[in-house]
């Protein structure tokens, strides 16, 4: 069985990623701009709960490729995300497997 990667000609956006390192005393600290070209941004209204056990009301779902997204990695949640003029804020990110139980097929990234 061959679990094949998201196409790259589906991969057809790039985002901004402000990863979040920390609070701060003047509020969130992020690192510096990165681009992360090949991932799917895909508008999505729908509730989840947060960590907090909140009810949130998510904006989009971003897809990330383990071999066809350049610089894929986990997004962290609080980190900033610009797509098209607006700034998002991720929720979660999940990591789903297919046949390799160390490395991720793709991320899904949640964002309000």
């Amino acid at each position: 069985m061959i679990i094949r990667p998201i196409p790259k000609r589906l991969l057809i956006h790039t985002i901004e990623y402000e990863e979040f390192v920390r609070d701060g005393s003047f509020g969130d600290e992020h690192a510096p701009v990165e681009t992360i070209s090949f991932v799917l941004v895909q508008p999505k209204s729908e509730l989840k709960r947060d960590s907090n056990g909140e009810e949130v009301q998510t904006k989009g779902t971003i897809f990330l490729d383990a071999v066809n997204t350049p610089k894929f990695k986990p997004l962290k949640e609080k980190s900033k995300i610009r797509f098209k003029g607006t700034d998002y804020r991720v929720i979660a990110c999940e990591a789903l497997y297919a046949l390799n139980p160390d490395v991720p097929h793709h991320y899904e990234v949640s964002v309000v």
